[in-house]
């Protein structure tokens, strides 16, 4: 099922069900996190330290930190400017954007063309994607699955299709560390710009980051 007609500037979350529903609000105050302006590139990366120290669960992890990307993207106007241009042989590029030991997160910004595909895979981390730019920008359809198996038998993986999302400028997607997806990047009517997006990871459980292959049932780490 492809639930592209939601609202252009959603909120969207989505878990082990594969399901993708709209983002609901966080069940703890975000006091801790006033409004700021102008608002920081440094003080989102404060912000995002101090959110996995006060904040235990995920499902809020995600809806906070969303709540901190969007309000991020509305006064941080360079990120966009800072976008690489994909890289024709490969068909994307990647820019990290803040890199520090013992930092806990991976920001940066991801553009691709048209066409390009993912393998299955899931991030182990907690997430945030969020699609940039304006409406001639590309789009990212989001195959999200779900894992029938109990995960107990070695480099194997029952998936099962659940919904299909195709995300635009302005969506911002949180996923759960268990949420496993595949993305095909499309043009927007009219154009071929590329797909550009803001990500935020958090801190990845390496033994359970894989790729996985439906068709065969088997996965591997990456």
């Amino acid at each position: 099922m492809d639930h592209s007609h939601m609202p252009s500037s959603a909120l969207l979350e989505v878990g082990k069900s594969g399901i993708c529903r709209p983002m609901q609000p966080p069940s703890q105050n975000i006091e801790h996190f006033p409004q700021r302006d102008p608002y920081r590139f440094c003080r989102f990366l404060c912000d995002l330290e101090d959110l996995v120290e006060t904040v235990s669960d995920d499902c809020d992890r995600i809806r906070i930190a969303a709540l901190l990307v969007q309000r991020l993207l509305a006064q941080a106007h360079w990120i966009m400017p800072s976008c690489p241009e994909p890289e024709p042989n490969k068909g994307l590029a990647i820019q990290r954007l803040y890199r520090e030991p013992g930092y806990p997160f991976t920001i940066k910004l991801v553009s691709w063309l048209p066409g390009i595909k993912s393998p299955v895979h899931n991030h182990a981390a907690w997430s945030i994607v969020a699609i940039i730019g304006d409406a001639t920008c590309g789009h990212e359809r989001n195959q999200f699955w779900h894992r029938q198996d109990d995960g107990r038998q070695p480099d194997y993986a029952q998936l099962q299709p659940a919904e299909q999302h195709t995300l635009k400028p302005g969506n911002i997607l949180g996923l759960m560390p268990d949420a496993i997806h595949s993305v095909e990047q499309l043009s927007a009517p009219h154009s071929q710009k590329p797909t550009y997006t803001f990500n935020v990871y958090g801190k990845a459980d390496l033994k359970r980051r894989y790729i996985f292959d439906p068709a065969t049932n088997r996965l591997k780490n990456h």
